[in-house]
């Protein structure tokens, strides 16, 4: 599944429901330049309310017309909401984060595929305008912290399961980059760095 390597484009554009225009969102105060990164927080939390994902890059015809309207009412309301909110871009990033890294741990664990970690990272990446940047960086962390806090990858007995995972469901390629990505400083990770260490934190709840 492709997807623009330089940002996100509004989810879709139909008869109807290319709702992102200027004239559709509410009349409140903006503060900075991040559209494109509250787009993307508006589509993490459609997929968290309806538990699937409509890409920005989807062909309508292979989704009912009842789930795109679905889908993209539900983005223009969460959209809505977190205009008016008036979220900065420090707190839009963290709740990006979040969510996105939920939706590829249990992705990755679904599917056994190596790919939704890969899509997920893609998403931080465009809204880090296609180069490692605070989100990149933050979900370095967040992965960072969560085998460290005493969680299910915490301890040597506990990181070689979820390596065994890694190896046994996405092939030994992915298991040695995960084995590498563990010792990149966490100031140093790039997205194939976060995308690796997704996998293991997979292998960890797997």
């Amino acid at each position: 599944m492709s997807r623009p390597a330089g940002g996100l484009r509004p989810i879709l554009t139909l008869p109807g429901l290319d709702g992102y225009g200027p004239d559709d969102l509410p009349d409140v105060e903006r503060t900075d330049g991040v559209p494109e990164l509250r787009l993307a927080l508006a589509q993490a939390r459609a997929e968290q309310e309806l538990g699937y994902r409509i890409p920005p890059v989807a062909d309508p015809a292979a989704h009912p017309q009842e789930q795109l309207v679905e889908w993209t009412a539900a983005v223009n309301r969460h959209h809505t909401a977190i205009l008016a909110a008036d979220l900065d871009e420090h707190a839009c990033v963290v709740d990006l984060v979040d969510h996105r890294l939920e939706a590829a741990i249990a992705a990755t664990v679904a599917t056994r595929s190596a790919e939704p970690a890969r899509e997920e990272v893609a998403i931080l990446v465009a809204v880090d305008g296609g180069r490692t940047g605070r989100a990149v960086g933050l979900a370095a962390e967040v992965l960072r912290e969560r085998s460290a806090d005493g969680g299910p990858a915490a301890g040597p007995t506990a990181s070689d399961r979820a390596l065994a995972w890694v190896a046994a469901q996405l092939g030994t390629d992915a298991a040695a980059q995960a084995r590498a990505a563990v010792t990149v400083p966490t100031a140093h990770a790039d997205a194939q760095t976060v995308t690796a260490l997704i996998w293991l934190a997979a292998g960890a709840a797997g």
